[in-house]
C-alpha cells in the first residue's frame, strides 16, 4: 500500500506530536501507594520539568478539588507495596499551570496525597497558585 503525500505529512506531524508530549502523558498505569511522591517524579519527568504544579491524591477526595488550566490529567491504580494494599485502589493525578485548591483528607503522609508546585496551606485546605 502506497502512501500519498498528504497521508505521509499527517503520519510524519502525528509522530511529531507523540515524539513532544509532555511526560506527564506517558504516565504509567499503576503507582506506589506507599510513596505517592514518586508518581510526582514520574509526572515531572523525574525532577527535570519543575513549571507546572502537581498532585497525587486517592479517588475519596475528588469532591474536595479544583484545579485550572489542566495540561494532563488521569486515573490510576494502586499496587501493593511493603504488606499494603489500600482500601482505596484508585488516585488521580492532575498536571496545571493555574490555580487550585485541594482539601487534604486522610492522617497525612505520602500514601493519601502528595503534591509540588507554588502554594500555600491553612490546615488541610491547599491553595495551589498559577505558574
Amino acid at each position: 500500500m502506497q502512501l500519498t503525500k498528504k497521508a505521509a505529512a499527517v503520519l510524519a506531524l502525528a509522530g511529531a506530536a507523540t515524539a513532544g508530549a509532555p511526560a506527564a502523558a506517558q504516565a504509567s498505569d499503576y503507582l506506589d501507594p506507599c510513596d505517592l511522591r514518586t508518581k510526582i517524579d514520574e509526572l515531572q519527568g523525574w525532577g527535570s520539568d519543575t513549571s507546572k504544579n502537581i498532585i497525587v491524591y486517592k479517588a475519596t477526595a475528588r469532591e474536595s478539588s479544583h484545579f485550572e488550566g489542566v495540561v494532563s490529567r488521569g486515573t490510576t491504580q494502586a499496587k501493593p507495596c511493603e504488606n499494603f494494599w489500600p482500601s482505596e485502589h484508585d488516585y488521580h493525578w492532575v498536571v496545571f499551570s493555574g490555580d487550585g485548591e485541594f482539601v487534604r483528607k486522610g492522617d497525612g503522609g505520602y500514601r493519601n496525597w502528595a503534591f509540588f508546585g507554588v502554594f500555600t496551606r491553612d490546615g488541610n485546605v491547599v491553595d495551589f497558585h498559577a505558574r
